[in-house]
């Protein structure tokens, strides 16, 4: 890569022009403050430094100290100038066909070892299991498989796990909605033994609904146990049937959840149940018998409180209430608690990080379960929550509201109309922590102005031309076949030995300066993925690489606009069709960092 080439030159330069920097003492620290840009007018340089960070270490003018460095930097392959405190470098084409043939040869373009070491547990989505998942959970979807992409493609070990919640208030609420439904159907078909009053309203009103009440009375033998607890009790349900409805509402709303998800090619590694891996399995009591016995809980008002403002929470949280039910929280922090705590097949810490991706409305809950992590004598430092901002859904101009409890557009409507892929790239298309307005009917264009489009068209484009360059082409009038540009052989070999002598021909072909400036753009920007994908990774902002593609694909079109590819002399062509080759190589390879599919034909 162009710029840690640059960097390592740099940090040599620096210690060799020490003694003329009055004897400075270079070290680590100094050498990573060095900061390559890209100046903004092309007559600058390809990348500049300001070296005037230095003036403090050295006590001499910036001016000097650039000067200073200049008269160490030589190096054939570029050229060093001095403006006031900065050091601008000019890249030979040397330099830039070293580049490309790193891309070409490289087996996965954008990888690094950032983030090796790192082994991280990542929960996201984790909706409840009590109706479709709607377009929120479509963006934390897309965001978090995302970003364990980015996260591994960087050298972390990553799991992604879906907290199933499937205890609690809400269940009672989906199992009362799908009960009374079912009695709707029932009495409009007239099976009824016994009047039943329907409720005017329901904790659940949406269609889907209805949907699974059918399912549930599509078997006969529930439909006639369900009769039968109905004429035993017209008002409410036994509990044996309550029970019966609630498991299998949830298993039906969970498959739908799982369905969709794998459609969209977001794969959990692990479901957590809370029912069954807190509850049945006593994790709940045992972290509060932690809690207590470290001394962070109270009684008072006949509940349970957690001490969370020793941890700099706003105030204390309860923990049990009076009746003896355990608030939100209580199984959010032994769940947490559990996840600190598993261990490897070694009875080694499994995760040195645990990840949560939440909505914003949950900004107040983080210092609390922060404070419950500390408490249990985990590290704090070690938990991380990014906070998603809510999704516009725009339909024919105006935005749409949604959500469970009325008629609603789900996010199975939306991949049904967009697609997955133009549905995953939107929602990592803007920072997690700003809204984001998702336009359906532009989403769903074929058009330049829809950013998936554009960059799959820019991929499709240049496999067209790696395609047309080795296929023989056929006269449409006389049916007379050509030779191709070049043969499938020759290219293949011409790739195997590339090098800066093989590319020369890329260079010297093009005599305008503004030719050669797209070009040199082109293969900066290329060569930059590498970073990108770091800082993609590191500051968990796929949308960076969203960018990316596009600002790649509208590069790709200026340089196809002002060079022709396809020419009558061999080594041309093959060396042209290099940079086609790059170009086809780091958009796929950044599609698929976003889960999106890169199709050779459009």
């Amino acid at each position: 890569m162009i710029k840690q080439k640059l960097l390592n030159h740099l940090s040599s330069a620096l210690q060799q022009a020490a003694p003329q920097l009055n004897g400075l003492m270079v070290d680590d620290a100094m050498t990573a403050a060095f900061r390559l840009e890209r100046p903004r007018n092309p007559e600058h340089g390809d990348y500049a430094v300001n070296v005037s960070f230095l003036a403090r270490h050295t006590k001499m003018a910036p001016p000097k100290i650039a000067e200073v460095l200049q008269g160490v930097l030589s190096d054939e392959r570029m050229t060093v100038t001095v403006v006031g405190g900065y050091l601008n470098f000019q890249l030979s084409t040397a330099f830039l066909a070293e580049a490309l043939v790193g891309i070409i040869h490289s087996p996965a373009p954008g990888r690094n070892q950032e983030l090796a070491g790192e082994r991280v547990l990542l929960e996201y989505v984790s909706a409840n299991p009590t109706g479709p998942l709607h377009i929120g959970h479509g963006r934390w979807a897309a965001l978090g498989d995302a970003i364990i992409r980015l996260m591994r493609h960087c050298g972390a070990e990553v799991t992604a796990e879906f907290y199933i919640n499937d205890a609690g208030v809400q269940m009672g609420n989906i199992t009362t909605s799908v009960y009374w439904r079912c009695v709707e159907l029932l009495k409009a078909e007239g099976l009824l033994s016994v009047p039943v009053e329907l409720p005017e309203t329901l904790p659940y009103p949406g269609e889907y609904v209805l949907d699974v009440a059918r399912a549930y009375l599509a078997d006969s033998q529930r439909q006639g146990q369900l009769l039968s607890a109905i004429s035993a009790s017209p008002g409410e349900p036994e509990a044996e049937a309550r029970q019966g409805i609630q498991d299998f509402s949830r298993e039906f709303l969970l498959s739908d959840q799982r369905a969709l998800l794998d459609r969209m090619r977001v794969p959990f590694e692990s479901w957590i149940s809370e029912k069954a891996y807190l509850y049945d399995r006593g994790v709940i009591p045992e972290t509060l018998t932690a809690l207590t016995a470290k001394g962070f809980t109270y009684e008072a008002e006949d509940a349970l409180w957690f001490k969370s403002t020793e941890f700099g929470d706003e105030k204390d949280r309860v923990l049990r209430k009076s009746d003896g039910s355990f608030t939100y929280l209580m199984p959010d922090i032994a769940y947490h608690h559990d996840k600190f705590s598993r261990q490897d097949a070694r009875g080694q810490v499994r995760y040195n990080r645990i990840m949560n991706i939440w909505g914003a409305d949950h900004h107040g809950y983080i210092p609390r379960m922060r404070g419950a992590i500390q408490a249990l004598g985990h590290s704090p430092e070690q938990f991380e929550v990014l906070l998603g901002q809510l999704v516009n859904l725009i339909v024919d101009g105006e935005r749409t509201r949604m959500g469970k409890r009325r008629k609603m557009l789900t996010l199975q409507d939306v991949v049904d109309e967009v697609g997955v892929d133009a549905t995953r790239f939107w929602m990592v298309s803007k920072s997690a922590d700003t809204s984001l307005d998702f336009d359906v009917d532009l989403a769903a264009s074929a058009t330049s102005e829809n950013p998936v489009f554009y960059v799959q068209y820019a991929h499709a484009r240049c496999c067209s031309i790696l395609r047309n360059a080795v296929e023989a082409p056929v006269n449409v009038d006389s049916g007379a076949v050509a030779q191709p540009f070049v043969t499938e052989k020759d290219l293949r070999a011409f790739e195997h030995a590339l090098n800066v002598q093989t590319l020369a021909p890329l260079f010297d072909s093009l005599p305008d300066p503004k030719e050669q400036q797209v070009l040199k753009t082109l293969l900066l920007l290329l060569d930059g993925f590498e970073d990108v994908v770091r800082d993609a990774a590191r500051f968990r902002s796929p949308h960076f690489v969203t960018q990316y593609a596009q600002d790649v694909s509208a590069q790709f079109h200026s340089f196809y606009g002002v060079c022709r590819i396809l020419t009558p002399e061999p080594s041309l062509t093959q060396a042209r069709l290099m940079l086609i080759r790059a170009i086809q190589k780091t958009l796929a390879q950044a599609l698929d960092l976003l889960g999106v599919s890169a199709p050779e034909r459009m």
